[in-house]
């Protein structure tokens, strides 16, 4: 087909001059111009070579590495119509060569065309200064970041150590002022029982409100203790153990309230959990005993508990038939001290909650609550493999350091 080719050629051309004669026959010009597109041809095909060796030694592949082929099969042919065009200058292979220039042409266009769209993005690539400059801010700005980082590990290890401090001084505290308060409390006891016949009426009131007033010092002093103790509990005491079991010991630690009151706590059929079943216990008995204690009157206290898993967590509702709580202070409720309803109304220290707060935290869970015409709803959300954490998050570092106001 090749020579088929050729032959119809040599026919087409045979009646027609070659270049040289257009040349007069000068030796200085043929030979300038059969230099020139001789080595303009050989640039040509080098050109291709070189942006081929390119591509395969460059490591990671170019987003326009199509681009440079399309460009390497357009430069060869250009290159061979200026071969064609040194052989002309002997051989009148005008057909050949226009059929040649035509193929370049084409790809050419089509080289053009398609090349156009990426002159933005080539007028985007940055320079070697630019990425220079770029690369300088980019080290400043990660050291800059690595002392706002170590910055912030030095103000979480202050944390730590502030959090330690506050525990250390709220047991130590708590524990000392136990002994001044027994001694408070026994003599007015003796008072009571061994001169109440001397005492008139002011006299009595008076020494009932001493006692009631130790009491109410002693159970604030044991809750103090047992916010202390929450960040102090021994990791080995996490395992896998019935959450049934915790309730029913929450429940029987309850049992007076629970026979006065008449109340009626429900749960179904409970799974096994990995967690501090001692804090648990602690927990559940903090917000059954809430429930109990905040009903509205003439009402019998109904509590339900119920959980299930969802992914890596498990979800636990304590949910109550009491008063609820107003939904401008469902964030406020957990934070130390914190009481939504005087001491004449309903008893209590306002740690109660704090306390369910730190121990949901220690085994990395979440605690917050609902409330609606029907009661209030406590939510735990505990990690199904927890993992122990002495440490107090910044909320409860500041409920703890800062007293405001749970419902205990």
């Amino acid at each position: 087909m090749v020579s088929r080719f050729f032959l119809e050629n040599a026919q087409n051309n045979a009646e027609l001059l070659p270049r040289s004669v257009g040349f007069a026959m000068k030796r200085e010009l043929i030979w300038l111009h059969a230099a020139s597109d001789a080595l303009i041809g050989v640039a040509c095909f080098l050109i291709p070579v070189a942006l081929i060796w390119f591509l395969r030694r460059r490591r990671r592949p170019l987003a326009f590495s199509w681009a440079l082929i399309l460009f390497s099969i357009f430069v060869p042919l250009l290159g061979l119509s200026h071969l064609l065009d040194v052989a002309a200058i002997w051989q009148p292979i005008y057909y050949l060569q226009g059929y040649a220039s035509a193929i370049a042409a084409i790809v050419g266009i089509v080289t053009a065309i398609l090349i156009l769209p990426l002159v933005p993005k080539l007028l985007a690539m940055r320079t070697s200064e630019e990425l220079a400059e770029a690369n300088q801010r980019l080290r400043e700005e990660i050291a800059s970041r690595e002392l706002a980082e170590e910055d912030l590990r030095r103000s979480l290890e202050e944390l730590k150590a502030a959090v330690h401090e506050l525990e250390q001084f709220a047991y130590i505290t708590s524990h000392d002022l136990q002994a001044p308060l027994r001694t408070i409390s026994g003599f007015s006891q003796l008072l009571i029982h061994r001169y109440r016949t001397k005492f008139d009426g002011d006299g009595l009131e008076f020494l009932d409100y001493i006692d009631k007033g130790t009491r109410q010092m002693q159970t604030l002093i044991q809750d103090l203790l047992a916010l202390s103790r929450v960040g102090r509990t021994d990791p080995s005491a996490f395992e896998r153990r019935p959450l049934a079991e915790s309730v029913t010991k929450a429940v029987q630690g309850l049992q007076e309230q629970i026979n006065r009151s008449g109340a009626e706590i429900v749960f179904g059929t409970l799974p096994e959990i990995t967690a501090n079943h001692g804090l648990i216990q602690q927990l559940l008995h903090n917000l059954i005993g809430n429930a109990i204690k905040f009903q509205k009157p003439g009402v019998r206290p109904r509590v339900q508990i119920a959980i299930e898993r969802i992914g890596e967590n498990w979800e636990l509702v304590i949910a109550d038939n009491g008063i609820g709580i107003p939904a401008d202070q469902l964030d406020s409720i957990f934070a130390i001290f914190r009481r939504l309803h005087a001491p004449e109304l309903y008893e209590g220290t306002g740690i109660g909650l704090a306390i369910c707060k730190k121990i949901v935290s220690y085994h990395g869970g979440e605690i917050w609550a609902t409330s609606d015409e029907q009661g209030a709803q406590f939510h735990i959300r505990l990690p199904v493999s927890p993992v122990s954490q002495r440490r107090a998050s910044s909320s409860s570092v500041v409920a703890s350091a800062r007293p405001i106001l749970a419902l205990v």
